[in-house]
């Protein structure tokens, strides 16, 4: 009996852990699935606004080449109904000076000291560069303007963990289970950051009351 019971508890432990293990993967694939469709979102809008542009630009230039076309004709009709009177202009007799060569000695520029540091192996005073700094995004925008068409049926607080690889959004987790228009709000959210550079583990703690 105590056999069978064991058996029992194991197999539930077993059929558990793969029910978790499901959930998890199904949770990051929607995650990947609404980063993919806010970066595809976000290209085609930009091809949108450069045809709409070139189609403006055109349309620009066809418009100054008629001004243009109508003012040089306005010009000649002037031009040719107009009698010039001969006018005589007395130029000054400017005397010459003799050229003097000024010449002027270079400031001396200050050379930039850098720090060296002694590598004992090849024996040598290598300077240490500056290594730039590159610091995870700050908000800039207004979280409810993202999720005021978002339904919230309890509050929710919870933390994104999230990448920048070539400036782009990327690999965004979170560390609890929420809805996905909630998510796919914090996508967009995020992606109105403005990036300086790839960074990795930036974290941003969220809390959105029901509405």
């Amino acid at each position: 009996m105590k056999i069978v019971t064991t058996l029992i508890a194991l197999l539930t432990l077993v059929v558990g852990t793969n029910i978790f293990l499901r959930v998890q993967d199904q949770d990051r694939l929607e995650t990947a699935l609404i980063l993919l469709d806010e970066r595809i979102s976000s290209n085609t809008t930009t091809i949108e606004k450069v045809e709409d542009y070139i189609v403006d630009a055109g349309i620009d230039f066809e418009h100054m080449q008629y001004i243009m076309m109508d003012n040089i004709r306005d010009v000649a009709t002037a031009l040719e109904k107009h009698k010039h009177e001969p006018v005589y202009v007395e130029v000054p007799v400017v005397p010459e000076v003799d050229s003097v060569e000024i010449q002027t000695e270079p400031e001396p520029v200050a050379a930039e000291t850098l720090e060296r540091t002694y590598d004992p192996e090849t024996q040598i005073h290598i300077p240490s560069l500056p290594v730039p700094v590159v610091v995870c995004p700050r908000a800039n925008n207004n979280l409810g303007k993202f999720i005021d068409d978002v339904s919230l049926r309890r509050d929710y607080k919870f933390l994104v963990t999230y990448d920048i690889l070539d400036n782009k959004l990327d690999n965004v987790r979170f560390d609890k289970k929420i809805p996905s228009k909630l998510k796919a709000a914090m996508i967009k959210y995020i992606n109105s950051f403005k990036f300086n550079g790839d960074v990795k583990d930036c974290k941003i703690s969220i809390k959105v009351l029901e509405n």
